[in-house]
């Protein structure tokens, strides 16, 4: 078991992850509960969260008995690394504790999703190519709202990880009566589901914002499913991880909240707002305004069948009219569904 745990990030997610950590499940005696120890980068929003025990746009939660650091120094007691950092700032984080890390085979838990631009690597791989294979490494994904998780509804997630003891290990530490982790070995495709679904909602979500209705929402976010199926499979995955709950699971959830920053940030670009408005509408992180420009990149480099990523790139940077772009999806060629499934292409 876990028993000092340091989470790099103080984002909603990070709350909601410490709140549970702290919620001491029954095998474990009050005073023997965990250690949580949390390091915002932003010293205002580190500020906000030591006044008000939640980040700011989170009231959802009110954390009590949780450390916070004034800077990114690790404990030497710490048994268990949470990375819960935006995508973009991943590596820079990791590489100022590598040394640390690396000396101690610090277990590393991701929770964090995107793809690096720069590399156009999954977390995942972040990790492996900063902290070296002989640091064990899982990515905890799947359909969870911070908002639904940190008032205990009921959430399923799943675990992944090449170490199955670690995986094993991290599903113990975080199963609740309400909360549900689930184990798995393709942490490759854990980690690309839980990156491309956040394009693949937004895209959803400018479907709202036009008002296009059900049919049209359902039939985008079948075959998004299909292309983050394509994408994941090129970039490592196994094809029945998108089925699970890092995939189509996570897709569902995403797609269809008012909680989603991801599907709100679409919206706002279906009903006319540029991106910057978008981004300030939303207000915090919404991870798919970068994840579609890796993605762009990196189905240019396999010869990946991407349309959907590539008309939400069209409406982010290159000022495509939203209903424009619908319209250029509605007029690709038709295609037998089966017959592309029997060819591979799905």
């Amino acid at each position: 078991m876990f028993d000092n745990i340091f989470i790099m990030g103080g984002g909603c997610w990070s709350s909601a992850i410490a709140s549970v950590l702290k919620d001491t499940p029954a095998a474990r005696a009050p005073a023997d509960g965990v250690s949580v120890t949390i390091w915002e980068i932003d010293p205002l929003r580190r500020g906000y969260f030591r006044k008000h025990g939640h980040p700011e746009f989170f009231p959802y939660v009110k954390l009590r008995g949780v450390n916070f650091a004034d800077e990114l120094k690790i404990p030497d007691d710490t048994d268990l690394l949470i990375a819960a950092v935006p995508a973009q700032t991943l590596r820079p984080a990791l590489v100022k504790i590598s040394a640390f890390v690396k000396k101690k085979r610090l277990p590393v838990l991701v929770v964090s999703k995107g793809i690096e631009i720069k590399s156009l690597k999954s977390l995942d791989a972040v990790c492996a190519e900063v902290l070296g294979r002989n640091v064990p490494v899982a990515v905890m994904t799947g359909p969870s709202h911070a908002e639904e998780l940190a008032v205990k509804q009921p959430t399923s997630v799943v675990v992944a990880s090449k170490n199955r003891s670690l995986a094993l290990r991290i599903q113990a530490l975080f199963a609740r009566p309400y909360l549900r982790p689930y184990i798995q070995g393709d942490i490759r495709g854990a980690a690309v589901g839980g990156a491309v679904k956040n394009v693949m909602a937004a895209a959803a979500g400018v479907c709202d914002g036009l008002g296009l209705g059900i049919n049209a929402k359902a039939a985008l976010l079948t075959r998004g499913l299909a292309e983050m199926t394509r994408i994941g499979v090129y970039m490592g995955g196994h094809h029945s991880t998108f089925s699970g709950l890092s995939g189509v699971g996570d897709l569902i959830v995403t797609a269809f909240s008012s909680y989603s920053r991801n599907r709100n940030l679409g919206e706002a670009l279906g009903r006319g707002m540029t991106l910057p408005e978008a981004k300030k509408k939303v207000k915090t992180t919404a991870e798919c305004a970068e994840t579609v420009k890796a993605l762009m990149k990196i189905a240019a480099k396999g010869k990946v069948n991407a349309p959907i990523t590539e008309e939400l790139f069209n409406i982010m940077y290159r000022k495509r009219p939203a209903r424009e772009a619908i319209g250029r999806l509605m007029g690709r060629a038709v295609k037998s569904e089966d017959e592309k499934r029997v060819k591979g292409d799905f």
